[in-house]
This record gives C-alpha cells, structure tokens and sequence, in this order.
C-alpha cells in the first residue's frame, strides 16, 4: 500500500515537470496498447479499466460513447422593427347606413370642458338701480350762473386692491343717483365700481364690483360704450384694444369679463392714450400714428383710419373736439396738431409748444372748440388758442411743489364748469388746483391728501356733478358754487327746489 502511493506521487510529479500535451490518447479505442505500454504506472492501469467498464455499461444501456458535443453559440436575438402603420383604409361613406342606436349602457362622448359664465356683479347692480331710480335729463351745467369757487369731498373712496396706480378713469350714469365708474392703469387691471349702495369697507372704502387684468402691460384707456354701459372698452401698452362684456364672468378664480373683440392690427406699438366721441374711438400710439376706429352696436370694432407722418416720435395724447371729425394729438416731438379726419392730408395745423419737455396730454374744450390745455413733465400748464397759437395765451403754475422741477409722473388736467375754468392735480402737493381761464389765475386748492394723476368731470346735467381725482384710489367732489340762488326753469318744477353750496 505504501508503495503504490510512493509510486502515485511520483507519477504526479513526473507528469508536472514533463507535460506532453501534443500527445493525447483516445481511453476507450487505445487503452490495450496504453496497458501494454512498459510506462504505464498502476495507477494509470486501473483509471484505464475504471473508464472501459464504465464504457461497457453505458452500451449496454444504448448510449453510444461520443466525444463531448462543442459548446453552442449563444447569437443574440435581433429586434425585429414594427411595421409602420398603415394608412387607414379610406371607403366611401354615400351608400352606408345610418349607425345603429346606442344601447341603454353606452356612455355618453365626453364634452369639451368650457369655462361657466354667470350674470356679473356689475349687471346685478345695474338691475337693481332700475327697480330703484328713474333717471330724466336735467339741464346742462350751463343754465346755472355762479362760478365754482372750489371742491369738497362727498361719498367714499375707491380703492383696488390689485389696482395700485390708475392711469384712465371712466362713468356713466344709470340714474340720477346710481353709477359706474372703470378704472385702468398699472399691471393692467381694470376695476369697476358701483356708486351708491354698494358696501363699505372697514377703512371707509368701497371695493369693486368687478376687477380683473386685461393686459399684460399697463392699461392706458377704458371708457363705457355710451349707448351700451354694458361694454366696456380698453386700451393698453401692448397695442390692443378690447371691447369686454361687463354684464357676464367667468364662474372661475379670474372672474374675467367675456371678450366681444380684440384689435391688435391697428397700432404696431404701444397705445398711450384713447379718447372717444359717440361710437368713433381714436387712440394715439408709440408708433407715431393716431387711429380711428368704429365700435359697432354689438360691441365689433371696425376700424376706420390710421394717421401718421405728422409726428417724429411718439404720440402720446389724442382727443376729440366739438365734432367727430376734429381731433388734437400731442406728442414726444413737442408738437401739438390740429387733425381733419375727412381730409388727405388730416394734418391743419402744427404748433410747436413752448414746454420745455415732451408733451403727455392735450385737451380741447369742448364748449369753446378754439382752446387747448396741454400737460408736460414742466410744472406748468401750458392754454392755446388755435386761431392765434404762436404763443399760448396763458400760463398756469402754483399746482406742482415749486422745488420739483421737472415732474417724475405723468398728470391729467381737465376743462370744468363749460370750459371756464381748470381744474388739475399736481406732483408733491396732494392737492386739486382749480384755475380761471379768463383770470389766468390760480382760484383755490383743496386737499386729496396724495399726489393723484388725473382729475375728470362727469356732467349729470345738475349743477352739483361730481368731479373725480384717480391715482392710488378714487376720490369724488363736488363743486362748491358762489351764491348760488337762482329760479327753476320750467321744465324742473317737479323736481322740487333747487339748494346749492357757499364757499
């Protein structure tokens, strides 16, 4: 025993350090000449006849002995592409039936999601004010004699949250005590209010019946459809106007007005300002050019005239005069021009003002079509008679904080009491100055309490309208009259007696 592992141990060894590795024998065909082989060790000699009778086993079984199959390939499956679809099979449908009737337990097609839209606010006020007050014309300011001699402050304030700066500001009447009044300006919001009996809020200010952004710029212009309050008309920096319907909302978190039309071909820039006379609206833009458009009863707005070529830079305020046809627009030029609608060439007349900065505002007085009132960034307002306009006929100073110099805002000023007087408000002093048109001369001042940027009469046909101041809210006045004591006309005496204010 010890003698064949003795004799194992050294074949090992003998196999590691002379390896034959080109010499390979087949065990099961060769292994009678491997035994007879004088080199064969024990060891080898009974592996040798392990494997044969291992071999003979298998045979007897029916497995043949075969060398090793060689190991298969593995190929890797390559992804067929999906045929492309085909285009649909396209048949013609003249001679095909009518579809048969759904069952009890088919499902309904599914509706386009649409926005609800719900009576507004404002409508709901509006209707309540025709259950409330009939309103008759009154007289125009006119019949009354005594001049106004200043302002007081009567109703609340108007305040938007969402609104912090108002640039436009519009009324209309829908009674002798009920109205509207829309307000545009910073961020693009648009707010209207309700006038008497809406609810006041904790810091003594009514809110809005309705506030919504109508552009993404700010808003330069809204004014009320005179023969529909329901349509409202606004204008804006991004050079659209849109004509809304105030009288539906949305039922959503945006209670955003529907919108009958929107223009945006008529100007290639911003509009800085609009101005209206019945159904003609016209709006100065950035792009140098004035527009004339129509609105339509049904609130389409069809564009009528684009005027350009009279100014060098941009225009900055337009507005109507006695007539549909006559406008006045002003501009960063300095210039001030006197427009025909029904001409070629509209442009009549060129006045080159003597502010000393551009221009932001003309106005033309309606009741007297020969005067114009113009506004800069100067600290003066600047009156001009368009039948002798090399000089302006006179000089109005003392609104604006002598100190300011040039003025940082933009301001409105506005005729009152039938263009005898002016009224504006002015950088650094938070007040509402009131000028004589025939004394040249500054009358009184009142407090706002904060600089406004515009200042706006709304005639009702009394002697007691309301003037209006807009900037970071809405304020109302109304005239204080000197001795006012006259005698009914005829056509007032069933209106009772008529009271009025001393200074």
């Amino acid at each position: 025993m010890a003698s064949a592992s003795k004799l194992l141990k050294q074949t090992s060894l003998d196999a590691f350090l002379h390896p034959n590795p080109s010499k390979t024998l087949n065990p099961i065909t060769n292994h009678q000449s491997l035994s007879s082989s004088n080199s064969t060790s024990d060891y080898e000699r009974i592996r040798l006849e392990t494997i044969r009778r291992n071999s003979d086993f298998l045979q007897k079984l029916g497995f043949a002995s075969t060398p090793p199959a060689p190991k298969p390939q593995i190929r890797k499956r390559v992804r067929k592409t999906p045929p492309l679809p085909s285009a649909p099979l396209r048949r013609s449908t003249r001679k095909r039936g009518p579809p048969p009737p759904p069952s009890d337990d088919a499902e309904e097609p599914s509706l386009p999601f649409d926005v609800e839209v719900v009576d507004s606010s404002v409508f709901r006020y509006a209707c309540d004010g025709e259950n409330h007050s009939s309103f008759a014309p009154l007289p125009s300011v006119s019949t009354f004699s005594a001049s106004i001699v200043g302002f007081k402050f009567v109703g609340s304030a108007f305040r938007d949250p969402s609104l912090t700066n108002i640039y436009t500001l519009d009324a209309c009447f829908l009674g002798q005590e009920r109205f509207l009044v829309a307000a545009g300006g910073h961020a693009g919001f648009i707010s209207v209010y309700g006038g008497e009996g809406t609810a006041v809020e904790e810091d003594g200010t009514q809110r809005p019946l309705m506030s919504w952004k109508g552009s993404r710029n700010w808003v330069s212009g809204v004014m009320f459809m005179e023969k529909n309050p329901m349509l409202l008309v606004s204008s804006s920096n991004d050079g659209k106007i849109i004509v809304w319907d105030i009288k539906k909302q949305q039922y959503s978190s945006t209670w955003i007005p529907p919108i009958v039309t929107e223009s945006a071909g008529l100007h290639s820039s911003g509009i800085f300002s609009m101005d209206r006379f019945d159904c003609l609206i016209a709006t100065a833009s950035k792009d140098s050019s004035v527009g004339i458009s129509r609105l339509l009863s049904g609130g389409e707005l069809v564009a009528e005239r684009n005027i350009s070529g009279h100014h060098s830079g941009a225009i900055r305020g337009v507005c109507f005069g006695d007539d549909k046809d006559k406008l006045a627009d002003c501009g960063a030029d300095g210039r001030i021009c006197i427009l025909d609608a029904r001409l070629k060439k509209p442009c009549t007349i060129i006045i080159n003002s003597q502010h000393s900065t551009s221009l932001n505002t003309v106005e033309w007085c309606r009741m007297n079509n020969f005067l114009l009132l113009t506004a800069s960034r100067d600290p003066t307002l600047l009156l001009y008679d368009i039948r002798s306009y090399a000089d302006p006929l006179c000089k109005f100073a003392g609104h604006v904080e002598t100190n300011s110099g040039i003025c940082q805002q933009i301001y409105k000023p506005s005729f009152i009491d039938g263009g005898t007087q002016v009224a504006t408000v002015g950088q650094g002093t938070g007040k509402i100055s009131l000028y004589s048109v025939e004394k040249a001369k500054l009358l009184s001042q009142g407090m706002i309490g904060y600089d406004a940027n515009l200042v706006k009469p709304f005639d009702n046909g009394t002697a007691d309208y309301i003037i209006w101041t807009a900037g970071r809210q809405i304020n109302q006045f109304r005239p204080l009259r000197n001795h006012l004591q006259i005698g009914i006309p005829e056509n007032l005496k069933g209106y009772g007696k008529v009271n009025e204010l001393v200074d």
